[in-house]
């Protein structure tokens, strides 16, 4: 029922009386994605017992969490001149830059109003991790991808990603009244899930299949991205190419996709899982917290 009800004010907040802007946020929003954000804002709202009456809150909260999410997909792929997302061309490949822009920007507003009448906290917490997410792509977008090194790399991360999942935990924790100490160790679980969420997402970009993943094998290297697997390949075997083509690409594959690169990358997904599991056990409803721990193994299993 949570999800229904999320659902349907995601898609009607996606929605617009200019038929161009409609087509683009809507379409977006209807292809989906796995609504983890909101999922797990839900979750952990229902495992610390959160009150009825504040449920309708709960729901609009999700929701600007997710449109947040959907907004910065679209200004990332006009960022990085991405052509495909979710296995469909992007807003950016289909229409420009300013419309790209414009239709990022317009889900934000969106996303804003929803919190119209929240609890301050609540919205102090959103306000507080767009702020991280700005900076983070700012200092993706300024550091030369071959001087990043992995410290900054997690800091990057950290803010664009796992920021997210941690505000959706923190804003569960608030809008069910808990302490200062259960929101905070939530926002930790939040945050370590976030961060293996993308050390997944990094993996897969190397391993996965395109049908599932949305996006063509070799995405990040071919942008010039660094990320998990290409550190790790650069312990293991040195510098990468500096060139990045489908060729080189192909000529690494095979030390990228061994277990000094993939095996070290699972475990440190599976550390960070584990470290948000640990801390998600504060949950006080039983079956809400066996369905998230199940839900953070699930996560994990798309690389194992």
């Amino acid at each position: 029922m949570d999800f229904y009800a999320i659902e349907e004010i995601i898609r009607t907040k996606a929605r617009s009386s200019l038929p161009l802007m409609d087509s683009m946020v809507s379409s977006l929003v209807k292809n989906g994605g796995k609504r983890i954000r909101p999922l797990i804002l839900m979750v952990v709202f229902r495992g610390m017992n959160g009150k009825v009456g504040v449920l309708e809150q709960a729901y609009r909260s999700a929701a600007s969490l997710e449109l947040i999410h959907t907004a910065t997909l679209i200004h990332d792929d006009l960022i990085d001149k991405s052509h495909i997302r979710r296995g469909i061309p992007t807003i950016y490949a289909r229409h420009g830059i300013p419309s790209a822009v414009l239709a990022g920007d317009y889900l934000f507003v969106e996303a804003y109003a929803l919190t119209a009448g929240l609890p301050v906290k609540l919205v102090d917490n959103c306000v507080g991790a767009l702020r991280k997410m700005a900076e983070g792509q700012l200092l993706e977008e300024t550091i030369p991808q071959n001087e990043l090194d992995f410290k900054t790399y997690l800091d990057i991360i950290s803010s664009k990603t796992a920021v997210l999942f941690k505000s959706a935990c923190e804003s569960g924790a608030l809008l069910a009244d808990s302490d200062q100490t259960q929101v905070d160790m939530l926002g930790c679980a939040g945050l370590s899930l976030g961060i293996a969420f993308q050390f997944i997402d990094d993996i897969l970009d190397v391993l996965g299949n395109e049908k599932i993943t949305g996006k063509p094998i070799g995405s990040d290297f071919l942008s010039g991205k660094m990320t998990l697997p290409y550190f790790l390949y650069q312990d293991s075997f040195g510098p990468l190419p500096h060139t990045r083509t489908q060729k080189t690409f192909q000529s690494i594959l095979n030390k990228l996709t061994s277990d000094s690169v993939i095996t070290r990358g699972k475990e440190m997904a599976l550390s960070n899982t584990n470290k948000a599991k640990e801390l998600f056990h504060i949950l006080k409803n039983r079956e809400i917290r066996t369905y998230l721990l199940n839900m953070c193994d699930q996560m994990l299993n798309r690389i194992l």
